[in-house]
């Protein structure tokens, strides 16, 4: 952000009389901005300070007005529950508008009170915070969504722009900012979309969205699952699932991605080739599934299979020679639905036979993904809550992501409730951040169902999901 605001030379000219000055020695945080300041000629350390000193940041609403063409932006301090209490929200930030409309980037803009408006070239297309440097969310009306993702489509943004508008989008739809059905119009404007960052933001806010309405109507499910797999069916194709040696690092993440996004939705061609993989797999063929898809592979397998595959899978655990190879193995059995297989995760996980005191979490993993499977993992760590303060002693960190793994998947106030009432009594001494947290996200995740399952559910319908 800094950089953005003083320009990328000038900046990397403040940090080189910075090291100078004070190599081989200490410093604070003001020398910092005093070199930048002498670099730039700007008060860096009036415009930094306040972003340094104060915890959080803003969110920036965005209105307009078509006749003056111009934007009203207004700031105001961004929380996930959208509860801002006057008292919360004194503090003014210097933001940095960045300004991007067809003429380029105006990075003088910027905001500097508590709400001001600007003249704008052409309300057809402008976006704030470009390449997305600033520290701050960006809220726009529906319409304006829409049309952004329109204009993502014709190459008008840059990748950090997309990366960073579906992010925004995600994260202000979640905490009540705005209609989930924004965004998820905004979506239907990537499926074009080429960059691994896009896609990890846009798969992310949909498994987000998915999770939280677990525990609801099984249509409402389904029709999410259609939703994702039709965003990402075509691009999981068109990268396909086999690897070179020319495929780097990001390419290589982007098609393992794909691959398990649109297989978990029951993609049809994925699911086969996952299953074929894994018959070469367990007839002895170690080359069958690339490392980069093994996850996936395993998990499509037991979600779609049953005892077989389950056998499978376990088989892996108990025999691969690499570790990594034993833990993805772990990590997916919690995949099997069927009740028995279920409670054969669990057994393995709380028996302490075969697996470790250290990795008594990562059977978990699978099994708080969906709803049979979470409500079971609840059960079982509270039928066995002696036994884990035993193991995991409170002052270690592994019985804290134990508790945050088993109680934060769920969705609803009675749950939290649930959580609370276990709870009470007991001594939370060592993960009382983390039970704390976890209760935040599930009135979070309750909050986000009663503002917008409604919306949600006409906007798919109207979609025809």
């Amino acid at each position: 952000m800094v950089s953005k605001y003083l320009g990328e030379e000038t900046f990397l000219e403040g940090i080189r009389r910075y090291i100078k000055k004070h190599a081989y020695g200490n410093t604070q945080t003001t020398d910092l901005w005093a070199a930048l300041s002498d670099a730039s000629g700007k008060d860096v350390e009036k415009v930094m300070q306040i972003w340094t000193r104060n915890v959080g940041y803003p969110i920036i609403t965005v209105t307009e007005d078509k006749e003056s063409s111009s934007i009203h932006v207004k700031q105001n301090r961004y929380l996930r529950t959208a509860d801002v209490k006057p008292d919360e929200d004194k503090i003014l930030y210097p933001v940095f508008l960045g300004l991007r409309t067809e003429d380029g980037v105006d990075e003088e803009l910027a905001l500097t009170g508590r709400e001001h408006t600007f003249k704008v070239p052409d309300l057809d297309f402008y976006k704030l915070n470009a390449d997305h440097s600033g520290v701050y969310r960006t809220y726009y009306s529906s319409e304006r969504l829409q049309k952004l993702g329109q204009n993502a489509k014709a190459g008008l943004l840059s990748v950090e722009d997309r990366a960073g508008m579906v992010a925004d989008a995600g994260d202000l739809a979640a905490s009540g900012y705005q209609p989930t059905s924004g965004t998820l119009s905004l979506l239907q404007g990537f499926t074009g979309e080429s960059e691994y960052v896009v896609w990890a933001e846009i798969t992310g806010f949909l498994a987000k969205l998915r999770a939280a309405f677990m525990f609801e109507d099984q249509a409402t499910k389904d029709a999410l699952k259609a939703l994702t797999l039709k965003l990402t069916a075509d691009k999981a194709h068109s990268l396909g699932w086999t690897f070179s040696e020319s495929d780097g690092n990001i390419q290589q993440q982007f098609k393992a991605l794909m691959f398990a996004t649109a297989g978990n939705m029951g993609d049809k061609k994925i699911v086969a080739a996952a299953q074929d993989m894994f018959a070469k797999f367990t007839a002895g063929d170690r080359e069958a599934i690339h490392p980069n898809l093994r996850g996936a592979v395993f998990g499509i397998v037991l979600a779609e299979g049953g005892e077989k595959e389950y056998e499978g899978v376990l088989a892996e655990y108990r025999t691969a020679k690499q570790s990594d190879e034993r833990n993805t193995a772990l990590r997916t059995l919690g995949r099997a639905r069927q009740p028995e297989l279920i409670q054969r995760t669990l057994d393995l996980a709380f028996a302490g036979k075969e697996v470790r005191t250290q990795d008594i979490y990562q059977p978990f993993s699978g099994l708080r993904g969906h709803r049979e499977g979470a409500e079971a993992l609840w059960k079982g760590m509270t039928e066995n809550w002696d036994m884990l303060v035993e193991k995991l002693p409170p002052g270690l960190s592994m019985l804290g992501s134990v508790v945050q793994i088993c109680a934060s998947g769920f969705t609803h106030d009675e749950q939290a409730t649930m959580i609370e009432e276990f709870f009470k009594g007991k001594s939370t001494k060592g993960f009382d951040q983390g039970l704390a947290q976890s209760l935040d996200a599930v009135r979070a995740n309750s909050m986000w169902l009663k503002r917008d399952t409604e919306d949600v559910k006409a906007w798919l319908k109207k979609e025809g999901f």
